[in-house]
């Protein structure tokens, strides 16, 4: 994990003396299975996350209270930018605070990984801003007490996620990719989801593993790649929920492209090789009134 440390010392800017912004960026899963249930309730996952240019925007400057905000203001009594900047200075027991501003365009409840990201770029953050008082495994255990897919936003990139979400494993990027998000007027809840996935039985595919050996070629077609999305969730929710059925049809009948969920959603998602296709497709998706969101991978 060690080299998306160096990265967020080189990126970070100071606006001046005591003053920063950083990115904090989207993922989307382009594998997801679930290959267990473990003692503690949760699940064990294989998956394979894939970092895209869509973020949240994150300043900071020291501070006498922690004083934290979101642009647009988020419907949530204390988000994981609160919670990591909270435990931050218990432990580091810092008597300084900080004014922390996030200007939010990562969708909540989407499976982007929103407040994830926040959570781990705030710590990273907090971390420089005062001269480094916590080691980088320090760091990522405290994310991995706010959420089971924070350790992937201290690396980033393309990986393979196994184990509760906190097992990371740098794997052969994905080639530069467009990448069109539709947001559906509903959502999920993760926790509810995970709940309900319990009762289902699922064929083994062997997604993950197949699409990392493509991605181990020197060369290899977007087509490729389609073939390897899964998710779990997805297949569930088929299942299960008419109006994610319906949405998810009406969308490939606009496009006749492949959309794909993300997490356990609610946001879907389709490949483009360039980005002028995938601008077609929103255009089309924009005539029906579907938000959209059209990014690519980094």
């Amino acid at each position: 994990m060690y080299g998306y440390f160096a990265k967020i010392r080189i990126t970070a800017k100071k606006i001046y003396n005591n003053i920063m912004k950083q990115n904090a960026y989207a993922k989307i899963n382009l594998t997801l299975e679930i290959v267990g249930k473990r003692s503690d309730g949760l699940h064990n996952i294989e998956s394979v996350f894939q970092e895209i240019s869509l973020c949240d925007k994150i300043e900071i400057e020291k501070n006498n209270t922690l004083d934290i905000k979101f642009i647009p203001q988020i419907d949530t009594k204390k988000s994981t930018a609160h919670t990591s900047s909270e435990i931050f200075f218990k432990k580091t027991r810092i008597r300084e605070h900080a004014k922390i501003r996030i200007k939010k365009n990562i969708p909540i409840r989407s499976g982007l990984g929103g407040g994830s990201s926040d959570a781990a770029t705030t710590l990273l953050l907090l971390n420089k801003l005062f001269m480094y008082p916590m080691k980088n495994d320090e760091l990522i255990k405290i994310g991995e007490t706010i959420g089971s897919d924070v350790s992937f936003f201290f690396l980033g990139g393309t990986a393979l996620v196994e184990g509760k979400g906190n097992r990371v494993r740098l794997i052969n990027p994905v080639k530069k990719l467009y990448v069109l998000l539709v947001i559906p007027s509903f959502s999920f809840s993760t926790k509810d989801s995970y709940s309900q996935i319990n009762g289902f039985k699922f064929d083994t595919t062997n997604s993950t593993k197949k699409l990392i050996s493509i991605l181990e070629k020197k060369k290899y077609d977007l087509s490729e790649i389609e073939n390897c999305l899964h998710n779990d969730f997805e297949k569930m929710y088929l299942s299960v929920d008419k109006n994610f059925t319906s949405t998810l049809r009406n969308l490939e009948q606009k496009t006749s492209k492949k959309f794909h969920l993300t997490g356990s959603g609610s946001v879907l998602f389709a490949l483009f090789n360039n980005i002028s296709e995938a601008k077609q497709a929103q255009t089309k998706l924009k005539t029906t009134g579907v938000k959209t969101i059209l990014t690519e991978t980094r």
